[in-house]
């Protein structure tokens, strides 16, 4: 299996001043739609091919993944398990809208056990985020292992995803950055060395063609 993740363009969540915005599930920016767009052109470009494509069920994300749609010619099938980070509970089910936190756990090596948020009651923690991505996978690869998919997301499900692949403990030293709209690249594949390769990361070739960095 070859699995693309992309991460949503620029939403207003990202810019900062959360005490303006009415929902932290919010839409693209101005910019975020010109990455999406410049994406979505690029993957034409390259006449890109998918058998699957997924997207978390927060708005950025869907907004975003209906220009990688209309690139690979395929309807976006919306999953919760790939949500950002703190905005599902314990028991994986979403934080309905309104709920949303707006206050997470900041310091110095935060527990990975403890809840991310500190406004929501039975929030997840960050090893629980890991669980559902990687349930996630591990679907997929059930569903899709001889073929290509395409999954929108976030910054924190790819991290999180690098996390699992690479067996990362609960003391991480490491983390990887994804900009707005970059994708990166895994591919599942037997081997007497490791399963799966990193190919790869925070590849922004559509937003430098479109002079958007």
């Amino acid at each position: 299996m070859e699995l693309i993740v992309i991460r949503h363009g620029q939403s207003y969540v990202n810019l900062g001043n959360w005490d303006d915005l009415d929902t932290m599930d919010t839409a693209l920016t101005d910019l975020g739609h010109q990455q999406a767009g410049a994406l979505r052109d690029w993957l034409k470009s390259r006449n890109a091919t998918a058998a699957a494509l997924y997207t978390s069920t927060m708005k950025r994300c869907v907004e975003t993944a209906g220009y990688v749609s209309d690139a690979l010619g395929l309807p976006p099938r919306l999953d919760d398990r790939i949500r950002e980070i703190g905005n599902v509970y314990l028991d994986a089910k979403p934080i309905d809208e309104s709920d949303l936190p707006r206050a997470f756990v900041t310091g110095e090596n935060p527990s990975q056990f403890s809840p991310v948020a500190t406004d929501v009651e039975n929030v997840e923690s960050w090893m629980h985020f890991r669980i559902r991505l990687g349930q996630f996978v591990d679907e997929m690869l059930e569903k899709h292992l001889d073929d290509t998919v395409y999954v929108v997301a976030h910054g924190g499900v790819m991290a999180a995803m690098v996390d699992n692949l690479f067996n990362v403990g609960i003391h991480r030293t490491c983390d990887i950055h994804s900009d707005n709209t970059a994708w990166m690249r895994v591919k599942y594949q037997s081997s007497p060395f490791a399963d799966w390769t990193l190919t790869e990361c925070n590849r922004v070739d559509h937003l430098i063609k479109a002079d958007l960095v």
